[in-house]
């Protein structure tokens, strides 16, 4: 049996995958993507952290004061920031502007997660932690 996340052979029982599509998913992709994915939509009404999905792991990020500065996106998404659609609701993906033009990788967990291409790393960033406009 074959993890429907990463596609290695399954050792022992495997792991229910559920939110992420599919039927087993193995123990690493459990620890490394299905909990903290599922951890990401129990806080998600919280809208005090984001998703930054990179093509081998999920991990949850929280701006160091009260919103992402540019900078701290940018070094996210190793590069110029490009915000996206809106995959869930008041969250927005970031991802590497020039990230198919300078060669990035296919993000394959991000696609799974999102039905749609990714290349590099992907943030999934509640609007309400972006930098605030200066007024």
């Amino acid at each position: 049996m074959k993890c429907c996340i990463c596609g290695k052979e399954i050792e022992g029982h495997g792991n229910n995958p559920f939110p992420i599509a599919g039927k087993t998913c193995c123990d690493e992709c459990n620890v490394k993507v299905v909990l903290p994915y599922r951890i990401f939509l129990s806080r998600i009404r919280a809208k005090d952290a984001a998703l930054m999905i990179t093509p081998t792991e999920l991990k949850l990020i929280k701006p160091s004061g009260k919103y992402f500065s540019l900078k701290e996106l940018q070094k996210a998404v190793d590069g110029y920031i490009e915000i996206g659609s809106e995959i869930l609701p008041d969250f927005l993906t970031v991802v590497n502007e020039e990230g198919l033009l300078i060669g990035l990788k296919r993000n394959r967990l991000a696609s799974i997660l999102f039905d749609k291409e990714y290349v590099g790393n992907a943030l999934l960033v509640p609007r309400k932690i972006f930098e605030k406009p200066e007024e």
